[in-house]
């Protein structure tokens, strides 16, 4: 069996984009609760400024929005949505640089804290100011899905720093053209090529030197040193936590402690307690939640029973994984089950 590559499981992007789509599904009269059954996640996580999910978790949610609003434009009307200071942070430090140029590249210094599931990078071409966008999986399903919400996003981006005249000068996009694609002149109103070799939003650099009429030295600062204070703890955090997920893991059919998983780490329980500590999380929530996704997917398998499932995550008593799956969830695994297959039928 071909090993999941763990950065497609990790919970480390930013949930801007989901809730995003949550309010477009909404907006359009659907069940939006139907994103997030069986995913771990509920509508009241995507709130929390904390709520961070998996590739894994994002592009279930994306293909369930896409089956429920089949031949829409999603990317496009999810991408419009959102504005500069919907992605936190870091869209007040771009409002706050000296200049487009400075917020451009404020914005993909830490493109990863604005929730995106494609990578970004930019280049000075003899037409423009390109921004590419490229697939962090090779996830065809959603692709075209990733990379309108993204352009639609660089959209409103730009008319928040530069005003409602921004537009790009052309966009290429490495797909064909959808069903949809006449959608995309209303919202970009430029040039628009389908089958090109990458997705390129292109705009004049003229822009790239234009003061900012909310630049602010100060708190362009502050906002900066606070977002990279956040990082690196953020980082220290996801080191640990990661090592700890990565034994888990692998020994979760086992009767799993913290003793055995800090001999495995080559430190001392005293030492792994204190850096979970000090990373506000704990070692039984880890497990909980490994169990806990585990047995989500799991459940989405028909040929495996209740029982099978609790040993596979390592529980011995089917009982008390029932108990503490009530716990996690608020219902029983064949409860949960049966609602998959109402919801998302095979």
């Amino acid at each position: 069996m071909k090993p999941v590559d763990s950065r497609y499981m990790a919970a480390n992007i930013p949930a801007f984009m989901l809730r995003s789509l949550v309010m477009t599904l909404r907006d359009s009269g659907l069940d939006a609760g139907r994103l997030l059954v069986g995913l771990g996640l509920t509508l009241e996580d995507l709130q929390d400024p904390a709520c961070r999910v998996s590739f894994r978790q994002g592009r279930e949610a994306i293909l369930r929005a896409l089956q429920m609003a089949p031949g829409r434009a999603l990317g496009l009307e999810t991408g419009c949505r959102q504005k500069i200071n919907s992605v936190g942070l870091v869209g007040y430090a771009m409002l706050t640089a000296a200049t487009i140029g400075e917020a451009v590249k404020l914005g993909l210094q830490f493109q990863k804290d604005t929730g995106s599931m494609l990578e970004f990078d930019t280049r000075v071409t003899s037409d423009g100011i390109a921004v590419t966008a490229a697939s962090r999986f090779h996830e065809p399903s959603i692709y075209t899905f990733l990379v309108e919400e993204a352009f639609a996003n660089f959209m409103s981006i730009g008319i928040g720093l530069v005003g409602d005249g921004f537009k790009p000068l052309r966009i290429e996009l490495a797909y064909p053209a959808p069903v949809h694609a006449g959608a995309y002149r209303d919202v970009f109103d430029c040039e628009i090529r389908f089958g090109c070799v990458e997705n390129v939003f292109l705009f004049d650099p003229a822009l790239y030197k234009r003061a900012l009429a909310t630049a602010d030295p100060f708190s362009h600062r502050q906002l900066c040193e606070f977002i990279a204070y956040h990082r690196t703890r953020s980082r220290e955090a996801a080191e640990i936590t990661e090592s700890v997920e990565r034994v888990l893991r692998q020994k979760l059919q086992e009767r799993i402690n913290i003793s055995k998983v800090a001999k495995a780490l080559g430190m001392s329980e005293r030492t792994l307690r204190r850096r979970l500590a000090e990373s506000a999380v704990s070692f039984q929530g880890l497990l909980d939640d490994l169990r806990k996704n585990r047995a989500l997917e799991l459940l989405a398998n028909p040929h495996m029973s209740v029982e099978q499932i609790a040993f596979a995550v390592g529980f011995t008593d089917p009982h008390n994984f029932r108990r503490a799956f009530r716990r996690w969830t608020g219902t029983t695994p064949g409860a949960l089950r049966t609602d998959l297959s109402a919801i998302w039928p095979e």
